[in-house]
């Protein structure tokens, strides 16, 4: 997982969220609310842009997904997985509430999974 993630107000525009994640390089942010956390990513503002949202005016928490998914830290890699695919969703918040706030996405699990995959692809090569 990525670990620590950025977090944000819900009230910041979204323009300054997007200048965010260009400078952090990151996909997504968690966004902090009175009632909980929310995710806002790339894609969640390009959709507002498409949309016609003013990014200087409209803040992050009218974009956000909400409420979030989430798994403890000590969750085993499968049931990441399994709640990602039955969900539908690309990034699960990991939530350690003393340790704090991380994320794991799709492409963390893949990096993770790589060198499994890498052995079996070399044995079936091997024949």
């Amino acid at each position: 997982m990525t670990k620590p993630v950025k977090t944000v107000d819900r009230e910041l525009s979204v323009r300054d969220v997007s200048k965010l994640l260009a400078t952090e390089a990151v996909g997504s942010v968690v966004v902090e609310t009175e009632y909980g956390r929310g995710l806002l990513t790339k894609t969640d503002i390009i959709d507002g842009l498409r949309a016609g949202i003013d990014p200087d005016t409209t803040p992050v928490g009218d974009l956000m997904t909400t409420p979030v998914k989430t798994i403890d830290p000590g969750a085993p890699l499968e049931e990441a997985i399994d709640t990602m695919v039955e969900h539908g969703i690309k990034r699960l918040v990991v939530d350690g509430q003393a340790d704090g706030v991380g994320i794991l996405t799709t492409t963390d699990v893949m990096q993770e999974l790589s060198p499994d995959l890498d052995r079996v692809v070399e044995m079936f090569a091997e024949g």
